[in-house]
């Protein structure tokens, strides 16, 4: 900066005048007994204006290195307000992408996280596949026959997952993924026009056609899996995307009970 250039031009001047001077005291010192002799015949006027100018020089010199702190301060502050302007700009220029989900899996969850999972599941489930899109929940024609599908009854609705979808480890793990990939889309900035549209014609509508045939045995009410996760009786008639709330809540409690707590917090012990 222009000041601090100025200001080192004065203290080096500074520093040569008084190296002057302090040759003239060491040279009056060698003279010894002669000094007063010396200094009595000489006209210290001139000396004592120098020095006077030096002191002068000095004091302005310092109110300038004093006034130059603040200004130090701003410096390092408006440096700072700089780096982080640079940080926010790499943030918004980062690509969407580099936004991160952590990805259920469902074999490695502790009874914390595995709660967070379903219920964030199972709401979406019931608000956007069940009340927005109506793919969840017993055909329309089961409950106009009061609960039961007649057959030959009339034109067959388009099928829908059956609500019995949580008590299947496929439909679990397909619903899983879709729902991320939705929270993804609609709740960060990864989501596009375009990657909505995507969403629907190649993910939602795979996983929908093949739940609905997997799960095609429980059209009228739950049929177990040959490998079944332990169920309560068959519900034939439910509330959209959840057929018995009672039988829900048994589910996930049994689920919690079989993962392991999550971890206390504190320090991780070191290991040998």
């Amino acid at each position: 900066m222009a000041a601090d250039s100025s200001l080192a031009t004065q203290v080096f001047a500074l520093a040569k005048d008084l190296a002057r001077v302090e040759q003239d005291v060491e040279q009056l010192g060698e003279r010894g007994s002669k000094v007063q002799e010396a200094l009595a015949a000489l006209d210290l006027g001139p000396v004592q204006d120098a020095i006077d100018h030096l002191e002068e020089r000095t004091a302005g010199l310092q109110e300038e290195v004093d006034g130059l702190a603040p200004l130090r301060d701003g410096l390092t502050a408006l440096t700072g307000a700089v780096a982080k302007l640079r940080q926010d700009l790499d943030a918004f220029a980062a690509k969407p992408e580099e936004e991160k989900l952590a990805l259920w899996d469902w074999t490695a969850m502790n009874q914390e996280q595995a709660n967070e999972a379903w219920f964030i599941l199972i709401d979406w489930v019931r608000d956007v596949l069940a009340g927005e899109y109506g793919w969840v929940g017993p055909p329309a024609d089961v409950f106009a026959a009061g609960g039961h599908a007649l057959p030959g009854s009339g034109p067959q609705t388009p099928p829908r997952i059956p609500p019995c979808w949580y008590r299947h480890r496929e439909a679990v793990w397909e619903l899983s993924w879709l729902c991320q990939e939705w929270i993804k889309l609609y709740k960060t900035s990864y989501g596009t026009p375009s990657k909505a549209g995507d969403w629907y014609d190649r993910y939602a509508r795979g996983v929908k056609q093949r739940l609905v045939t997997a799960l095609a045995k429980c059209r009228n009410g739950h049929v177990d899996d040959p490998w079944a996760w332990t169920t309560d009786p068959n519900h034939i008639s439910a509330p959209r995307g959840i057929d018995d709330d009672e039988a829900l809540s048994q589910w996930l409690s049994r689920d919690l009970t079989q993962r392991q707590p999550a971890p206390a917090p504190g320090p991780v012990e070191a290991t040998s």
